[in-house]
């Protein structure tokens, strides 16, 4: 995003089929523990992703008209307790996301952890069937005012 150079690729998936064997997702943290504000971070599709939701592979169909795929953002305090979800479309009937965009994370309030899941609608008879990818950047952090006296 905005140029940069380098940016973070999300990989993982858990939508409770037997047959995903995810046993715990990816996710972002403070190193010191202190739950702030995640005010927003700017998400994009990867180039195989876009590929399997536009022509699909062998392991799942292309996006019909009433599919979906979204991610999910869920906001731990530092006690470990859910403060909170938010879901971002990443492509649905009306748009695929190509370009970066602005994903508000700051209704998940103060939080010490942000662990990402990614869905669908397109299941191939044994779960979700699209890649679990997407690319993220510039996480923006609210951190506390300091005053000087």
């Amino acid at each position: 995003h905005n140029g940069s150079a380098n940016f973070c690729m999300h990989f993982g998936y858990s939508d409770g089929s037997i047959y995903n064997q995810t046993d715990e997702l990816s996710s972002i943290f403070f190193a010191d523990g202190e739950a702030r504000v995640i005010d927003h971070l700017w998400v994009n599709n990867s180039n195989y992703v876009l590929n399997c939701l536009l022509n699909g592979n062998g392991l799942t169909d292309p996006m019909g008209e009433d599919d979906s795929f979204y991610l999910i953002a869920t906001g731990y305090d530092e006690d470990d307790n859910v403060v909170g979800t938010s879901t971002f479309y990443m492509a649905n009937n009306e748009k695929i996301v190509t370009e970066w965009a602005k994903w508000d994370l700051s209704g998940l309030g103060k939080v010490a952890r942000v662990e990402f899941n990614v869905g669908g609608t397109n299941d191939n008879g044994y779960g979700f069937s699209q890649p679990a990818y997407f690319a993220y950047d510039d996480v923006a952090v609210q951190f506390k005012e300091l005053v000087f006296k």
